[in-house]
């Protein structure tokens, strides 16, 4: 039984037990991608009707005790696998697993890019398979964005306009929740405090190192990690309730977005900021004046060298927010061209300092090692 199964892996060594893990993995997507197809098929003879059920969802919930919740990430994966040539192949050899399935099936899902899409399954599968998953979805969000630039647009002012918060007291406890906004807002809120957080933190460290001298490193902090945060988010408010009089201007940015040169070119041309062909009429790049090619491609979308438009944490952010701050100044725009090479910058600039520094931080989001 499971007890004898739990016994043979605890008799295993470590590099014995990661090969079970990665094993059991393997075999997992194999089974998940079969599943898919075997309800793809289902839903096409319409099985569900000769079993008596109105639907594959309610047939699913019925004959496997699936939740509405799994019944339907299940059946809009399997509608992707059935749609989307090549994607079930890679599922079923293993390139790739849930998490990079369910984005690229949620995806394939917006009618308004379906089509459009096919073409560039290829390379993203390959980046399904190569990039860690957070990577993977942003390149997946930026296709969908270009692609759907006014389902986009359309998305990101309901979101402004819905945008609500709370702060109450529930039974003597806090309760905290805002919802809504455009992105560059909310990276901005993100960025305020996680600085107060580091406050929070260094404070710890102070407090540890004047109490036991030389001996901090081996005694933990006075406090967790949830803790701090909680206590950086009441710092928040006593600091901007201890201020006289609320700032009317903009404090220096918090916030770097990064933007491909063909995609802020793309934005100040739409905005009539800038053109993109010659008084011959033949398209043109919109900062050198040189003659441009074809004005995007498979590659450009999909290229994560190539294009970008998000905060420096990988955040996607709406091209007309990009240039809305860009015109009020209130974030650094940094534009990299195809090889990643810095060739426009804003003029405000914020903690760092020298460019080695600069452009490491721009170049490298996060710690390089595999899972970090």
């Amino acid at each position: 039984m499971f007890s004898n199964v739990v016994n043979e892996l605890v008799a295993l060594d470590d590099a014995s037990l990661v090969a079970r893990i990665e094993a059991n993995e393997l075999e997992r997507r194999r089974l998940d991608a079969e599943m898919s197809a075997a309800l793809a098929v289902a839903k096409a003879r319409s099985v569900h009707q000769s079993d008596g059920h109105r639907s594959m969802a309610a047939f699913c919930r019925a004959r496997l005790n699936w939740s509405t919740t799994e019944a339907s990430r299940r059946l809009a994966v399997a509608r992707a696998v059935d749609g989307l040539a090549g994607f079930g192949d890679g599922w079923w050899s293993g390139r790739f697993g849930w998490s990079q399935t369910q984005k690229l099936s949620m995806t394939s899902a917006n009618p308004r890019i379906r089509d459009e899409l096919d073409a560039f399954v290829p390379q993203l599968l390959e980046h399904a398979e190569q990039m860690p998953y957070r990577d993977f979805a942003a390149i997946v969000d930026h296709v969908e964005s270009q692609l759907d630039e006014d389902g986009t647009h359309d998305d990101r002012d309901v979101s402004v306009e819905g945008r609500r918060a709370r702060v109450v007291g529930v039974a003597g406890t806090l309760d905290v929740s805002a919802t809504g906004g455009d992105g560059l807002t909310a990276a901005e809120m993100v960025a305020i405090h996680e600085r107060f957080v580091d406050l929070e933190f260094r404070a710890d460290i102070d407090a540890c190192r004047e109490h036991f001298g030389d001996d901090a490193d081996g005694h933990p902090l006075a406090r967790t990690d949830r803790q701090r945060r909680f206590d950086a988010l009441v710092a928040i408010f006593r600091t901007a309730a201890s201020t006289e009089h609320i700032a009317t201007t903009a404090a220096e940015p918090l916030v770097n977005v990064v933007i491909d040169a063909h995609t802020w070119g793309r934005t100040l041309i739409a905005a009539g900021l800038t053109t993109g062909h010659d008084l011959d009429g033949n398209p043109i790049d919109p900062f050198t004046g040189l003659s441009a090619e074809r004005s995007h491609d498979v590659l450009d979308l999909v290229d994560a060298n190539r294009s970008m438009c998000a905060t420096t944490n990988g955040v996607p952010v709406h091209t007309h927010d990009v240039l809305r701050a860009a015109l009020a100044g209130h974030v650094r725009r940094v534009v990299l061209d195809s090889d990643r090479v810095i060739i426009d910058q804003g003029r405000r600039q914020r903690l760092f300092t020298g460019t080695a520094r600069r452009a490491a931080r721009l170049l490298i989001r996060r710690c390089e090692h595999a899972g970090c």
